[in-house]
């Protein structure tokens, strides 16, 4: 984990990235840090910030039991079945922190040309990987590398 980039002492648990003038410069900083300096990120600021969420205080989990004001509080699921009960509240949660709930990853591409770089080397990688999956007798995760090497040929990589 990186350290905070003011103090240099306590891991960074915020990370700003400002874009001016087409630059990009990234900040990590601690919380102590990001209070001195005016930021203030919390899941639960982020959630009452938002006026489309509905909270419903007596909302719980049915796997395990932890209840919607308890992850307010904390940030911090229980188990697997959190995602499907507090699916909006988390979708809303990451459109306020991120501007979107869909990951886009961070491959930044030129036009056909860099997504023609990216893609001849991975087809290779994946035509391995497809291979070693049937020799290990994975045929769903083989299926699936077929499918994506699928895809890349009807995007006209070779």
């Amino acid at each position: 984990m990186k350290n905070c980039d003011e103090c240099g002492m306590k891991p960074a648990n915020i990370h700003l990235t400002q874009v001016m003038n087409n630059e990009t410069e990234v900040f990590h900083l601690c919380d102590e840090c990001a209070k001195k300096k005016g930021i203030s990120i919390s899941v639960d600021n982020v959630l009452e910030q938002s006026d489309s969420v509905v909270v419903e205080k007596n909302k719980r989990c049915d796997s395990c039991g932890l209840n919607l004001s308890e992850f307010r509080s904390t940030g911090l699921l229980g188990c697997s079945g959190c995602y499907t009960a507090f699916e909006n509240e988390i979708d809303e949660l990451l459109v306020q922190v991120h501007g979107s709930a869909v990951h886009k990853g961070k491959r930044y591409l030129n036009g056909a040309e860099g997504e023609q770089k990216v893609c001849d080397c991975d087809i290779e990688r994946l035509r391995r990987e497809m291979e070693l999956a049937i020799r290990n007798e994975e045929f769903e995760q083989a299926a699936a590398i077929r499918d994506v090497i699928h895809n890349l040929k009807e995007m006209g990589v070779q």
